[in-house]
């Protein structure tokens, strides 16, 4: 059990990607739910209290710059929104960062990239 918990909430349409990443950053020492839609990553930001967010823009059931705008509003600063996005160009990224976004990441993911946004855990 690490000292300090750090919760990630993980929010993708993919499922396979959710197990995936989360499988990854469990490995890592990172307590990690996920949510495959805008309205249960809502909920599970509520219940869990993540230190982060990684939110793919991309979701069926409402946009994920609008999600991470409504979480921005509701946590402030405290939460730190990581955008995960197809979405090529400085548009998509001007966007995302309108919304509050902190960081934004191109699919395919690389897991080294994600981890420089994560202190070390182990």
């Amino acid at each position: 059990m690490p000292k300090e918990d750090i919760r990630v909430v993980l929010v993708d349409d993919d499922l396979d990607a959710c197990e995936t990443l989360s499988a990854l950053l469990k490995g890592d020492g990172y307590s990690v739910r996920f949510a495959t839609t805008a309205e249960a990553a809502i909920t599970a930001v509520a219940e869990y209290q993540p230190v982060c967010a990684l939110v793919d823009l991309g979701l069926p059931d409402l946009d994920g710059v609008e999600l991470s705008r409504r979480l921005r509003a509701r946590y402030g600063p405290d939460l730190v929104l990581i955008a995960v996005t197809g979405r090529c160009g400085a548009q998509a990224h001007d966007e995302a960062m309108q919304a509050g976004i902190d960081h934004v990441l191109s699919k395919p993911l690389s897991i080294e990239r994600l981890r420089r946004f994560f202190p070390p855990r182990g």
